[in-house]
């Protein structure tokens, strides 16, 4: 997962050797599979669904910390 243009700048985007899946899906999208650009792209927003609803329940399961009082 990542920020498709810096990402994009950062590894180079040489192809076959640095991928990631934002860049993959652009690579699918310019080949015209827009299906597995799809696929892609909905495996990203599962991954970002799961990773909001894990820190939301971590932050539910753990002890607010609050700061001392003077």
């Amino acid at each position: 997962m990542g920020e498709f243009g810096a990402v994009s700048v950062v590894s180079g985007h040489i192809r076959g050797l640095t991928n990631t899946m934002p860049l993959h899906v652009e690579i699918l999208y310019n080949e015209y599979d827009f299906v597995g650009a799809f696929a892609v792209a909905a495996l990203l927003c599962f991954l970002a669904i799961v990773t909001l609803a894990l820190k939301t329940l971590l932050e539910m399961v753990q002890p607010q910390s609050r700061p001392a009082r003077h």
